[in-house]
């Protein structure tokens, strides 16, 4: 029996090609998909958790950042996200009681910390709280309140302090805390009001201000399970891993407490 070599080839080059097609949905689909909605001072350390989980979980993670007040309204208006880290514990406990949110899911997965921050070098000898009634200053960054968790705090510390009408005139108002830090940054404010992680990660220049605990209420920081993340097991899954004594120990590195 005479067998063409040529023909052979063609026809398992074929064969080849053709399982490869009939299989390549199959294969994208195993792929699993989390979209997860996280509050704008945790984007940096979440992109480090994101690529971790990824590389042991045959998932991928899409994220949407932005301030917690702004994704909160994003769920309730139907957008399709799975998890919501925000960073405070009030927004996460409204989504509980609404059929956005699975109740028993919600934990604390940080604590974070404000600090108060300057590029400006004719300020660094200033201490605080006088500084913030220096009349160098003309410009003071803060969250805007009523979106931003760490804006609240700032408005807490400066309630505390009894000068918060006196200086308001001087307010710069940011769409999320890590604006505050660029605008600082770059010198477009004087001094501004920070996540210390924010500080500890992207900062190559500057002062840092501590504040006292006792001026403000701990930024506690809940995740939620949302509806549209009910039946993933992966959502799950990222939960469990996020509470997990590794990123435990990287979330204290980046200036978060985490018990």
């Amino acid at each position: 029996m005479y067998l063409d070599l040529k023909k052979i080839i063609k026809f398992f080059t074929k064969l080849y090609f053709l399982i490869f097609i009939v299989t390549l949905p199959y294969k994208h689909c195993l792929t699993a998909e989390l979209h997860i909605g996280v509050a704008s001072n945790f984007l940096m350390p979440m992109n480090a958790i994101k690529q971790t989980f990824e590389s042991e979980n045959n998932t991928k993670i899409f994220l949407s950042s932005g301030s917690s007040g702004s994704l909160y309204s994003q769920i309730i208006n139907g957008a399709p996200l799975d998890i919501f880290l925000s960073a405070d514990q009030v927004l996460p406990k409204k989504l509980e009681n609404t059929t956005k949110g699975i109740k028993g899911t919600r934990f604390t997965y940080a604590t974070g910390k404000l600090l108060l921050f300057s590029t400006k070098k004719d300020l660094f000898n200033l201490t605080f709280p006088n500084i913030i009634l220096s009349k160098k200053i003309k410009y003071i960054g803060l969250g805007n309140p009523k979106y931003v968790p760490y804006g609240m705090a700032a408005k807490e510390v400066l309630e505390s302090l009894k000068i918060s009408k006196i200086i308001e005139k001087k307010f710069v108002l940011s769409k999320n805390v890590n604006q505050v830090f660029l605008m600082n940054y770059y010198g477009n404010l004087d001094i501004g009001f920070i996540a210390k992680s924010d500080f500890i990660i992207k900062n190559e220049k500057g002062k840092v201000w501590d504040i006292p605990q006792n001026l403000y209420r701990p930024i506690k920081q809940d995740v939620i399970l949302l509806k549209g993340g009910e039946k993933k097991s992966e959502a799950r899954l990222f939960l469990k891993f996020l509470s997990s004594k590794s990123v435990k120990e990287k979330l204290n590195s980046l200036g978060y407490n985490v018990n």
